[in-house]
């Protein structure tokens, strides 16, 4: 067996791979300010951590080179590890295998499992990532060209090395030569090497480096260009590299593919962060819904009870590391816990039909009970809603044994009742549950996660998501799967503002539903708990509309406030004036972002002109035309 070590240099908190041959090894240890535990430092012994800044990944390969004893020694990146896979892995256009995450199935494809690392490294003196095409990378044709036209790079500095080489190392001259007018180059330092060839190369290259810095001042290089080091190395080893190749025949050498992780932080298990009474509350956001999310929170916390701690989880999928930073410090205190998780692994590879104006926030509820393992219950809330009392009442809702707890949804009843037929057949063909007007809006919920655990798997949830092409993807699929198991709430934990037109109004769609729900909905009204923008109404877009005096209430006491109206300035309630969008059941109105789904009868009056005035047809344009002389645009 082998001694093999490949050393992963990382920097900050990362997802990190570690096995019997791979070593993690935390870079500028002695400038960071922090130390990683469980992990190998590049401060310890004779080392040069402190020049980081300089030499980058290199503190690495000089500590192994001074404290470490192996057969092979190898270096990757936290975001850039070797593929050992025989096949060859789909590219980039820079030569990279891109994942998002180093998950599971990036392993497998990369063949980083003991067993393979042991049996391909022993076969080979020298192995190293592809060489690339400089021409493709549109920075010249040649190495030095490249380096020339680089940025961050100061064409000085190479000729320097090259001076070096010619004065103390004359023997690699030619091979400099000609590795510089090459038109493949060889970046990232990532090698392996047999002892013997590591040792060797380490005294070479650091010996280089060592003069470089004697020769040089760096007193005027900015934070980029003071990466010197780093950036020649890359250019040394393809000098060396080719040395190799012209001297040594004899030696066994491989190329390989290199990946790339565009997701590198690290996320550990969300299991809770306190103890005693805590609410456990989680909402789903994308980074342009940051405001708004934060808009939820404030009401949440101005609402919550003293004698509870809240633990608050948002999920998202690119949220930035800015944004999250700031939700966390306006937030976090010592009963406040904010904490986002990026899901965007968990729905990779699936086939889910999003359309109109969803988004892929929508599923995120579906993972509940994998995501929150160390919780049997929680409130999940959408973010597009304000929270006018204490959810803490809403968690401690005995639900029993059933899967959920939601509020009936009065706006479909009245749908299914009489406004839209289509929605009727919908309900009837595609849903089939027992029962119209148990129907739920999933905006709100508290999760028995528990229960879902013991009788569904996400695996389930999932199959059947990608089974049609539902209405409401993620409604509709909790609605089918917890038929039965659902505890209706008072209709106060989610009040749907009352969307209106100049034609028509949610209200009026409610009035179609059976009576007595219709007066639960007006009844709630009169002691709202929450109020959910539910529709195409939003008081960012639309400052007055139905509700929008709570949503404002809580918006000014936060930091977003002025963005907030910034966003909507100038805006005036729903203008009325309609852009074609792409489906017959949609419309863009000026001013917001989103396209709307429309129903009843103007679904039937929209196939209607869909028929009379085809779209493209020269009979819709002069339709148009006219309508813009009515409206005055």
């Amino acid at each position: 067996m082998s001694n093999i070590k490949i050393f992963t240099s990382y920097h900050k908190k990362c997802e990190l791979l570690k096995n019997k041959y791979i070593y993690p090894i935390q870079v500028g240890t002695d400038v960071n300010g922090i130390i990683y535990e469980d992990t190998l430092h590049d401060n310890t012994g004779d080392n040069i951590s402190g020049k980081n800044g300089m030499y980058c990944e290199l503190t690495a390969q000089y500590w192994a080179w001074k404290n470490t004893d192996a057969d092979y020694y190898g270096f990757m990146h936290y975001r850039r590890y070797f593929s050992f896979n025989p096949s060859q892995l789909e590219e980039d256009t820079f030569g990279n295998v891109l994942y998002e995450r180093l998950d599971a199935q990036a392993v497998e494809d990369l063949r980083l499992n003991e067993k393979t690392i042991e049996s391909f490294v022993n076969n080979y003196d020298v192995i190293c990532t592809e060489g690339q095409n400089i021409a493709g990378l549109g920075q010249g044709k040649t190495v030095w060209e490249h380096y020339k036209n680089s940025p961050h790079h100061r064409l000085d500095d190479m000729q320097k090395i090259l001076d070096i080489i010619s004065e103390q190392y004359p023997d690699y001259l030619d091979a400099a030569q000609e590795y510089m007018k090459s038109r493949t180059a060889y970046f990232c330092n990532m090698y392996i090497l047999r002892k013997d060839i590591f040792n060797e190369y380490s005294e070479w290259l650091f010996g280089i480096l060592k003069e470089h810095e004697k020769r040089s001042d760096f007193s005027d290089y900015d934070v980029d260009e003071y990466r010197v080091s780093g950036f020649l190395a890359e250019r040394l080893w393809g000098i060396y590299y080719t040395w190799l190749k012209k001297n040594h025949g004899e030696l066994r050498f491989k190329e390989v593919q290199r990946s790339f992780f565009t997701e590198t932080d690290e996320q550990a298990e969300i299991t809770p962060v306190f103890t005693g009474k805590t609410v456990p509350i989680v909402l789903a956001a994308d980074n342009k819904y940051v405001p708004y999310v934060t808009v939820t929170i404030q009401s949440i916390i101005e609402n919550s009870n003293t004698d509870y701690k809240y633990d608050i989880i948002i999920l998202d999928s690119n949220i930035s590391t800015e944004n999250q930073k700031k939700v966390s410090k306006e937030f976090s205190s010592g009963r406040i816990s904010i904490r986002f998780y990026n899901v965007k692994s968990y729905l990779e590879n699936r086939n889910l039909f999003i359309h109109r104006h969803f988004t892929v926030e929508i599923y995120y509820r579906l993972l509940m009970q994998d995501i929150m393992k160390g919780y049997d219950k929680v409130v999940y809330l959408d973010s597009d809603l304000v929270v006018l009392d204490d959810v803490a009442k809403l968690y401690e809702t005995d639900i029993g044994e059933n899967y959920i707890a939601a509020v009936v949804d009065a706006d479909f009843a009245g749908c299914y009742k009489g406004v839209d037929p289509d929605r009727k057949e919908y309900y009837e063909k595609v849903l089939r549950m027992a029962n119209p007007y148990h129907y739920f809006n999933s905006g709100v919920l508290v999760m028995n996660l528990t229960q879902f655990r013991k009788n569904i798997t996400v695996k389930d949830i999932f199959d059947l998501a990608e089974s049609k092409k539902w209405l409401f993807p993620d409604q509709d699929v909790l609605n089918v799967i917890c038929e039965g198991h659902v505890y209706y709430l008072d209709a106060a934990w989610n009040v749907m503002m009352n969307w209106k037109d100049a034609n028509s109004s949610r209200l009026a769609t409610l009035r179609l539903a059976p009576h007595q729900m219709y007066q639960d909905y007006l009844d709630s009204r009169k002691h709202i708990k929450i109020a959910h923008f539910a529709g195409f109404q939003k008081p960012w877009n639309v400052p007055d509309c139905d509700f929008a005096e709570y949503f404002w209430k809580y918006a000014r006491n936060t930091s977003v406030y002025e963005q907030l109206l910034a966003g909507c300035g100038g805006k005036k309630k729903l203008a009325g004036s309609v852009v074609e969008a792409d489906s017959a059941y949609q419309l863009q109105i000026p001013g917001m972002e989103e396209t709307i789904y429309i129903d009843g009868m103007y679904i039937r009056l929209i196939n209607k002109l869909n028929k009379w005035f085809p779209k493209g047809s020269r009979r819709r344009e002069r339709v148009k035309k006219l309508a813009k002389i009515f409206v005055g645009k």
